[in-house]
Parts: structure tokens; sequence; C-alpha cells
């Protein structure tokens, strides 16, 4: 049994049913992390024994939303995570349930983060996810340069596992647009790391969630 399975959305809730669809193996604690705030209804298969949605005010990001997704679940040994675009072969999460806690697991299938775990011993060196890297594209690059300067295990298996790559922004000409803008802002970003030779979880900036932000401000 997978103890947890953290799944952000944006949009595309149709990609998202498609991948709740595709579960066949038991899962504990189902948490949706629902930043686009427009999730009508959902469907859980049988598998999911415990099922919860967040519907959040504004978007947290993919950082925010999978070190949320940790923080909910304190307990347990293993965090693992999936693309809400992405649909499991049969197997593929018993596959994921044999993710260790001294290591980071990803699908050996391009993205390789589309479905992955986190371990609390591998965690417990690393840090969270670094949300100064917002909203999206490039949290996984520097986790993984992290992992490599602690000597976190990054451990690659065969997990069939299909994606539909991208489709939040490409489903939208608009976040296609900010997309191009903050992939910029967030490469800055990760090379100063890279030249101050920081190898920490960084953390959320009020300056850089408003520079980078992909959804308007109510305030006028």
């Amino acid at each position: 049994m997978l103890p947890n399975l953290i799944v952000p959305v944006l949009n595309r809730y149709d990609l998202l049913q498609r991948m709740l669809d595709s579960i066949d193996f038991p899962v504990r604690d189902m948490l949706i992390i629902d930043n686009g705030g427009e999730l009508d209804t959902v469907a859980f298969p049988k598998p999911v024994l415990n099922s919860h949605v967040l519907s959040m005010p504004s978007n947290l990001g993919v950082a925010g939303s999978w070190n949320l997704g940790i923080k909910l679940f304190p307990h347990d040994s293993v965090w693992t995570f999936a693309s809400n675009d992405c649909w499991f072969e049969p197997g593929a999460l018993e596959r994921l349930s044999q993710a260790r806690r001294d290591e980071i697991t990803l699908s050996e299938v391009f993205p390789f983060w589309q479905a992955f775990a986190i371990g609390d011993e591998a965690l417990r060196r690393l840090g969270l996810f670094d949300e100064a890297i917002y909203p999206a594209y490039g949290e996984d690059v520097d986790m993984m340069r992290r992992a490599s300067h602690h000597d976190v295990p990054i451990r690659k298996v065969p997990i069939p596992v299909n994606h539909d790559n991208s489709s939040t922004i490409h489903s939208d000409q608009r976040l296609m647009e900010l997309n191009h803008r903050t992939h910029g802002s967030n490469r800055r970003y990760y090379d100063d790391k890279v030249a101050r030779e920081d190898f920490g979880p960084g953390g959320w900036s009020l300056e850089r969630r408003r520079a980078n932000a992909w959804d308007a401000s109510p305030v006028e």
C-alpha cells in the first residue's frame, strides 16, 4: 500500500480524472491540491482509502504543493507524488511503493518526476523543495543538484507511466507566455544558487511570489 499520493493540479481537470481512473493499487491517503480552485467534482477509485481535496485561494506552485503534502503527512516514512496529467499502467504504483527511505525514487521514463517518491531519511538530509522557484519548472533540477552534493541516492525504476508533457501550460496561451517569463526568472535564481555554492532548500519569498505570479492580484 502507498501511504500517500500527493497530486497538485492547476487546470486540465479532465486529465486528473484520467489519472485517478488508472490507480490500481491501494493508497491510504490521497491528497489533491487544487491550485486553480475550480475543481468541481472528482471520482476517486476504490483503491483510494481516504481522499482529501484542498481548494487553494491562489496557486501554491509546484514546490509549495509538494512541501504541503509532506507537511500534512509528517509521520509517514515515504511521500509519493504524481502529475495530474500522467496515467499509470497496471503495476506502476506497486513498483513505486517499493521506494526506500534514504533515497529519491524517480520514474525511468522521461519526464522523470512525473511519478516519484522521497523518503524521510533523504528529506532529513536535503530539506524541503525550494519554494523560491515559483510557480514551476526548476524545483526538480535544484533538488537533484542538492541530492548529488549530499550523497543522497537518486534511483530510477521502471515505473510504467504515461504523461502528456507540459499540458498545464500548453492548454492555455496566456500560461505559455507567463511561463516564458518566469522560466527565465527561475533559471537566474538557480544559476545564482550554483554560483554561491548554495546547496540548501532556499525558501518562500514574497518578492518572488509576486514577481512570478501567474494569477492576478485582487488588490487594486
